[in-house]
């Protein structure tokens, strides 16, 4: 059986042949002009020799001849088999068979006759021969490459199936079975201590137990180092970090048994970078002496709601990597106690970072008694999946120590009784007046003993909270030890009381010492080795996180999942920006290195800096206090213009590097391109540009004609060039929207081929910063909405290639543009209708209007397109209904869809940035926040691409619901968009403003609610009705979520990064984002999405302001309906519930969007014959369709870190999908991204040339474990799993 290759209508096709004489052989021999290797035809020596058998030749010669014919039998067997010689584009044998062999890698495969795919297991794989390659992708490479070998088509074995079933894990801890169960007003919560007599009594009976190993403390000095909060991150710096870490150094080497732990990076890097080289050379003499420890070792401590995993895994990277080159370092254990409740992510990569542990610290209060009267405080996090295949896997599995108390203050944190805990806190600075420096007592020779009876006996009430009987003490707070006298006060007083312990340990049983979270995990592992059972396993995660320290009772920390929304989206933007100049960045320097283009080096080298900035600018704001939006309203500013520069600063970066890769040959011309977006400054969203079009002959700007109305048509010779940047290894099919400055244009494709469908759309005033002001009165009412006189959007679909750059043309068109230009119904917004307009803007409008504006139709408002019928209502403007066709385009049953838009009345005091609380004086807890807007206006677009309505209430909300007519699956998904702004305080003032979809789906939770039938028989007319939504966890995973009643509407809103879909047993709805917010299901048939808070007060946790610095914030979203497969039932084990394959593609396009870049042709005419119009940096074939391409990140050079190495991470992502899941089957998403179960195949990068691929820690540190990792000679081994995430090293050679 054979694969080959056939051309089929410019596309590439894979044929299955059987080894039997039939049409397709046929075609094949014909197609390249001799026989294919693996397919049966005996050659001409072959049937000689036979012949000399039957004439009965000579005995010797037919010996002779039956020798060749088993060498050449064994010559065919052998290309069939995992030793393929490369085979050239002209079917001739290669340079590399005929005996000169290339040494080291060719693209992604081993060069000459060497094995591609190393085979440990006994498995075939299938070479195809390829045609030769078209002159459009010979038109791609830069000139001057060596003629490209013949692609092999590789199959993995190992790969599984293209379409495979997620369960989920087998876990003692289920994280939302136990939370349902728990007593959420429980008889402490007054006291604020769970410790009651239940746990005094075990206590006492642990005590008299022989067999319980005696009591180990491991006491841990800490300082927790806030990367920005009340201060800036350069003053905290200046003010505390600096001076901790000056004094760490200095004082522990007087102080020779004592420990201490660091985890900001960030903090350290800038302290290293100032430090005296004797200070660096100390903190490396403790380091290594495992004194000093690095925890976690990420740039910061992130957080774990709304950080996605792009920046969340680069910011760990960014500072394992600073470790390593500069410490030689890799940290092993996890600590992570300030973050606002945690995911299940964190776990995940460190895990494949090797870690040994980790530790966390805010969970739910009820979590907090629940670990502990369970003594399950340590367990095993494992990720929510498995394959069925996949027993009971410990990928991605994480020892991890809940720290049993409240919080990591020294008073929180000693034992379970605060008020003693007071007592050993022995910090007293002088004009500092606090509880611990009034009641804390210094360590005398008279009190000593009483004191450390006391102490022990806290010690050992953790310690009994665990099967092993060690406890962590941690000894620290925010930014402790940032004084002299503070260290000297701690360590001593801890050591008098240790070395009395010590010298006492028979009569006290115990043993103590300062240590690191290392000597933790060690001694707890240790101890449980041979215990049964050991660990407990846990699946789920720990949102939302609730405190009940303040106030004694319960406060839902689910407000910084949406706090400042517009800061969460530039986190995203520079995100997006960063990974695709990451991308380009390492194919464009490493081509020049192999083409020795020295200027071009130079420049990479010299701007090589701003990648780091940006890295380390993204990275900083994924802190606990920055993109959740709770840090103070300057700190926030200082964050922003460190995102909005680094933004500026890659997209610069593209525009150099994309114009190294599309020119042919040495690169003469630089400057020539230009982002479509200009960017004001941070406060503003980006403005998108008209293209600038000049004279095709003179090359002078076009200067508006009279004859085609005031809009001016473009004169006939106008050109204008753009280039599209796909940063995703998959095809794709994009919606492009184009500013262009004249409606008369056609847009021709990279191919040279005018586009049959593109729509001309006006620019209105309302929805472009560019035009605003123009129309809107001082009153804040919208005044006249018009249509932009001055730029028109150009929407056309591009077909994208993987990981290519695509060059477009806008042309004139004074023929057909008319087809094109959208139809517009809109009442009060033709140009007749008398209003107060200048004299100048009266001059310059048009005598007739480019766009008919028809009065908007009486009744209800109608969408539709071949998949689906979209209602709209008349009055309000919102969605009513999505009622979807079938195959035969009948219209099938509608589905209830309501837009509404409301919010939620803060709670004063109780919602601010960090907290969630709705009014509880107020009998509604939501409020209408449209019905102030009384000056509503509908707008109707109607084209040949794409209908939409928009409606817009004020200047407070601009909402556009827009569907596609293409024909391809992007027909199936609805665009939601929504201009927010919340208007100058003291404008909707304690709003919590969400966009809510009320449907009819039944997403009713399947599991009985638990309930104790002794104390509350179960009657099934009353069981309630839970509804179950599944919200997606850092864009990485989905987590479902059930309403729990007990708990409010606070308690039951959950993160999400990327998406959150509900579904029943017919129909799934999928509403896909853009950037962090918060989302609830708590009715059964809605999902609502959070948009943006104003809360004018504090809500007390100690950023001491409220929230009043919102701005115009635009969301964009994906709602997709899909069918599930037929009759959907609970399975055992459970399935674990993921997006379908097009709601997977479709979040991918939203988060990395085709980046537009004009081509400034103006100043250099000769330019356009020096570019390619296409170039494929994934030359022989995309990646597979659930294979995302995370991140290209050239490592920076070990000895000049400032500058780039020949290595690059490449961080690969197989995301998990739903097969099952679908929007119909003539939307497959088949023609763009075909389904294969064949592995990477043979993958390369451009015409790089490779000397070394290894396989890592997700981090790039160390290399893994594994028999894999030594001997990778082509991508095409390697496996990954469903949802796994794995990192390689990849060398590229310094010459082709």
């Amino acid at each position: 059986m054979e694969f080959v290759w056939k051309s089929v209508g410019r596309r590439q096709q894979l044929i299955h042949v059987e080894n039997s004489t039939s049409k397709e052989e046929a075609q094949q021999r014909d197609l390249s002009g001799k026989s294919l290797p693996g397919i049966s035809k005996r050659s001409p020596l072959t049937r000689m020799s036979f012949k000399l058998f039957r004439r009965g030749s000579a005995r010797c010669i037919g010996l002779l001849s039956a020798f060749v014919t088993i060498l050449l039998c064994l010559y065919y067997i052998s290309i069939g088999q995992p030793n393929p010689t490369p085979i050239s584009e002209t079917g001739a044998p290669s340079a590399a068979l005929r005996g000169s062999p290339l040494s080291g890698l060719t693209g992604f495969s081993v060069g000459g006759g060497a094995s591609s795919i190393i085979h440990q297991q006994k498995q075939h794989m299938v070479i195809a021969s390829n045609q030769k390659r078209s002159s459009e992708t010979k038109s791609a490479q830069p000139s001057g490459s060596p003629e490209v070998q013949s692609e092999e088509q590789y199959t993995n074995g190992n790969w599984g199936d293209k379409c495979y079933e997620l369960i989920q894990s087998n876990t003692n801890i289920t994280a939302s079975e136990e939370h349902s169960k728990f007593d959420f007003q429980p008889e402490w919560m007054r006291s604020k201590e769970y410790w009651d007599r239940g746990f005094e009594e075990r206590f006492d009976a642990q005590k008299k137990d022989k067999q319980r190993p005696p009591l180990k403390i491991i006491v841990v000095p800490h300082s927790h180092n806030d990367p920005g909060w009340l201060k800036t991150f350069t003053n905290y710096f200046q003010s505390d970090s600096r001076q901790i870490l000056n004094l760490l150094v200095t004082k522990m080497q007087e102080y020779t048994d004592m420990t201490f732990i660091w985890s900001e990076i960030s903090f350290l890097q800038l302290w290293w970078d100032q430090a005296h080289p004797t200070k660096q050379r100390a903190l490396k003499r403790l380091i290594d002496a495992g004194r000093i420890e690095i925890t976690t070792g990420g740039w910061v401590m992130t957080d774990e709601a709304n950080v996605h995993i792009y920046p969340m895994l680069d910011q760990l990277i960014e500072g394992h990597q600073w470790l390593k080159n500069n410490l030689n370092v890799t940290p092993k254990v996890g600590w992570s106690i300030d973050p606002f409740g945690h995911g299940s992510t964190v776990p995940y990569l460190l895990s494949g970072a090797n870690f040994e542990g980790a530790i966390i610290q805010r969970i739910h209060y009820a979590w907090k008694q629940w670990f502990a009267r369970q003594q399950s405080g340590d367990f095993i996090w494992k990720p929510y999946w498995r394959s069925r295949k996949d027993k009971d896997s410990v990928t991605g599995s994480l020892l991890t120590h809940n720290m049993p108390f409240d919080i990591y203050s020294i008073k929180g944190s000693c034992g379970p009784h605060p008020f003693i805990c007071l007592n050993f806190d022995f910090r007293k600075i002088p004009g500092e007046y606090t509880e611990y420096s009034v009641k804390a007592q210094f360590i005398t020779d008279d009190n000593l003993e009483s004191k450390a009876q006391l102490l022990l006996e806290q010690y050992a009430r953790t310690a009994s909270l665990f099967p092993h009987n060690v406890a962590l003490i941690p000894v620290g707070d925010d930014f402790r030890y940032n004084k002299d006298r503070e260290v000297d006060q701690q360590y001593q007083n801890y050591k008098k009381l240790i070395d009395h312990i010590m010298a006492n340990r028979r009569l006290y049983n115990a043993d103590i010492r300062f240590g690191t979270p290392s000597d933790y995990f060690e001694a707890i592992k240790e101890r449980m080795k041979d215990r049964s059972p050991g660990f407990p396993t846990f699946k789920g995660d720990f949102f939302v996180y609730s405190d009940i320290f303040s106030e004694g009772r319960p406060a839902y920390w689910s407000g910084y999942f949406t706090t400042r929304p517009f800061y969460k989206l530039l986190s995203s933007e520079l995100e997006h920006q960063l990974r695709s100049a990451e991308i380009v960045f390492t194919l464009a320097y490493n081509t020049a290195r192999q083409a020795k283009r020295e200027n071009a080096i130079k420049i990479y080298e010299k701007n090589y800096e701003l990648i780091i900035n940006a890295r380390r600018n993204l990275g900083l704001f994924q802190h606990h206090d920055a993109i959740t939006g709770t840090s103070k309203a300057a700190v926030m500013r200082d964050y922003a213009m460190r995102l909005f520069e680094s933004t500026q600063n890659m997209v610069r970066m593209q525009e150099s590097c994309l114009e190294l890769l599309l020119q042919k040959g040495q690169p003469r011309h630089h400057g020539f391109l230009l982002s479509e977006f200009e960017r004001d400054n941070f406060n503003k969203l980006p403005r998108k540009m008209p293209i600038q079009m000049a004279n095709g002959d003179e090359s002078t700007p076009t200067v508006p004609a009279g004859e085609g109305g005031a809009a001016g048509s473009a004169s006939t010779g106008s050109i204008g060039s753009f280039v599209l940047y796909n940063s995703l290894a998959q095809k794709r099919l994009e919606v492009v929207t184009l500013r262009v400055q004249h409606p008369n244009v056609k847009i021709l494709n990279d191919k040279g081929v005018e586009l049959n469908h593109i729509q001309i759309n006006p620019v209105w005033n309302i929805t472009d910063t560019y035009e605003q002001g123009l129309g809107t009165s001082v009153s804040g009412t919208v005044g006249r909405i018009r249509t932009s006189t001055r730029q028109f959007e150009v929407m056309f679909v591009a077909e994208l290639e993987p990981l290519s750059l695509s060059t477009y043309r806008v042309q004139v068109d004074e023929v057909n543009f008319k087809r094109n230009i959208a139809t517009i119904y809109c009442d009060d917004c033709t140009e007749s209708q008398p209003a107060a307009v200048s004299p100048a803007e009266e001059a310059e409008s048009p005598p007739a209007s480019v766009f008919e504006a028809r009065a908007k139709p009486a009744g209800d408002i109608q969408l539709e397109n071949p998949h689906m019928r979209l209602l709209f209502d008349e009055k309000s403007g919102f969605l009513k209904t999505i009622t979807r066709k079938n195959q035969k385009k009948e219209l099938l049953k509608p589905l209830q869809c309501n837009i509404k838009f409301a919010a939620y009345r803060s709670a004063q005091f109780h919602s601010g940035a960090y907290l969630f609380k709705t009014d509880p004086e107020q009998s509604e807890a939501e409020k209408e926040v449209l019905e102030g807007y009384t000056d509503v206006r509908i707008i109707i677009t109607s084209g040949p691409i794409a209908s939409d309505v928009t409606v817009i209430y004020g200047p407070f909300l601009a909402h556009t619901v827009r569907i596609f007519n293409t024909r391809t699956h992007l027909d199936a998904a609805i665009y939601v968009e929504n201009d927010i702004d919340f208007e100058p305080p003291p404008k909707n003032r304690e709003t919590e403003l969400f966009m809510r979809f009320v449907t009819n789906i039944d997403n009713i939770a399947q599991v009985p609610m638990q309930r104790d039938p002794l104390k509350e028989p179960v009657d099934a007319a009353t069981m309630p009705e839970l509804p179950v939504f599944y919200s997606d966890q850092n864009g990485f995973q989905y987590h479902e979520r059930i309403k729990v009643p007990a708990i409010g509407i606070e308690g039951n809103y959950f993160p999400i990064t990327s998406g959150a879909f509900i579904q029943d047993s017919r129909v799934r709805l999928t509403l896909l984002t853009t950037h962090a917010q918060g989302a609830a299901s708590y009715e059964p048939g809605q999902l609502e999405v959070m948009l943006d808070r104003r809360t004018l007060y504090d809500d007390y946790r100690g950023m001491g302001e409220g929230v009043v610095d919102s701005r115009l914030t635009r969301h964009k979203f994906w709602l997709l309906v899909e069918d599930l497969p037929g009759g959907q039932h609970v399975t055992q084990p459970p399935s674990y519930k993921v997006l379908s394959q097009q709601a997977q593609h479709l979040a991918n396009a939203l988060r990395y969007p085709p980046n537009l870049y004009f081509v400034s042709n103006l100043e250099q005419p000769e330019l356009a014959s020096a570019l390619l119009p296409l170039v494929r940096l994934l030359p022989k074939g995309p990646l597979p369709c659930d294979v995302h391409l995370t991140t290209l990140r050239t490592l920076s050079d070990p000895e000049l870190q400032l500058f780039p190495s020949a290595s690059a991470l490449l961080v690969l992502h197989r995301q998990g999908f739903d097969c099952s899941v679908s929007a119909g089957r003539e939307l497959s998403m088949d023609s763009i991204c075909p389904l294969s179960s064949k592995g990477l195949g043979n993958v390369q990068l451009g015409r790089l040339s490779l000397h070394t691929i290894e396989a890592t820690s997700l981090t790039g540190t160390e290399q893994k474990s594994t028999r894999e990792s030594f001997h990778i000679r082509s991508l095409g081994e390697i496996s990954l799993e469903p949802m796994e995430l794995r990192t390689f090293n990849l060398t590229f050679r310094s010459e082709v």
